[in-house]
């Protein structure tokens, strides 16, 4: 089994699986919790993309192209049950790109996108780049975000090791734009109420990428309100793959 998917309670007889893609400079472990609060028919596989986790010695992706590329390798194995994409942040628009993909490559499409936490990716970022800042003030960049633990941030000897796996992540999310083309699926957009740097018109923006109309849902929080808020959210995804 490829070291791309992480799947921590397999279940054969899922019949639903739950991709999760996770923020910049995430690891699948963010997903753990989750493990025993979805439906009992749904199978969570966790993303794991090179320079995190099992694969933290393995260079990271810097371009979204790469990414994706890597996932269509195994589009067999995301296309082999039924299956819904969740990402947060930078995850959303990978879960996007790939659905996009597969669409493109005429396979199967996830019956549902869970995009959390993010603008629509189609339409540029507010914020100016910072990937290429020299390290104390990407570093400091990473402090006011709030995604990264005080800790790493606070410890040289971490932040070496995972400078490159977060300059990699943030170079794709500040230079990655997507195509405006309209899945025919639904998406649903989580949001923050406190999240500063996605706005409404970012949120609203996602009803460009799907066919169907989008639905939107608050929750308490700021951009990382997935963490912080989990409860709620975990209720909300386990209501819409019940659904399914």
């Amino acid at each position: 089994m490829t070291k791309l998917f992480l799947i921590p309670k397999p279940n054969p007889h899922a019949t639903l699986r739950l991709f999760c893609f996770p923020y910049a400079g995430g690891s699948p472990s963010i997903f753990m919790p989750w493990l025993n609060q979805l439906p009992g028919n749904v199978e969570l596989v966790l993303v794991q993309l090179p320079g995190r986790g099992a694969r933290l010695m393995e260079e990271p992706h810097n371009k979204m192209s790469l990414i994706i590329d890597e996932l269509m390798q195994h589009s067999s194995f995301i296309t082999q049950k039924p299956c819904a994409f969740f990402g947060h942040s930078l995850g959303s628009r990978v879960a996007y790109e790939l659905a996009l993909t597969l669409q493109k490559d005429n396979q199967v499409l996830p019956l549902k996108i869970i995009a959390s936490g993010s603008r629509a990716p189609h339409i540029a970022s507010n914020k100016a780049p910072t990937y290429h800042l020299p390290d104390p003030e990407f570093i400091s960049e990473l402090h006011e975000l709030n995604g990264t633990p005080k800790e790493v941030l606070d410890n040289a000897e971490l932040m070496e090791l995972f400078l490159p796996l977060l300059r990699a992540d943030f170079e794709v999310a500040d230079c990655y734009q997507a195509e405006e083309l309209p899945l025919p699926i639904p998406i649903d957009v989580f949001f923050g109420h406190d999240d500063i740097d996605v706005t409404t018109p970012m949120v609203d923006a996602w009803q460009s990428l799907s066919a169907l109309p989008i639905t939107k849902h608050a929750f308490n929080g700021d951009h990382f309100f997935i963490n912080t808020h989990s409860e709620p959210v975990l209720k909300t995804i386990s209501q819409l793959l019940c659904s399914l």
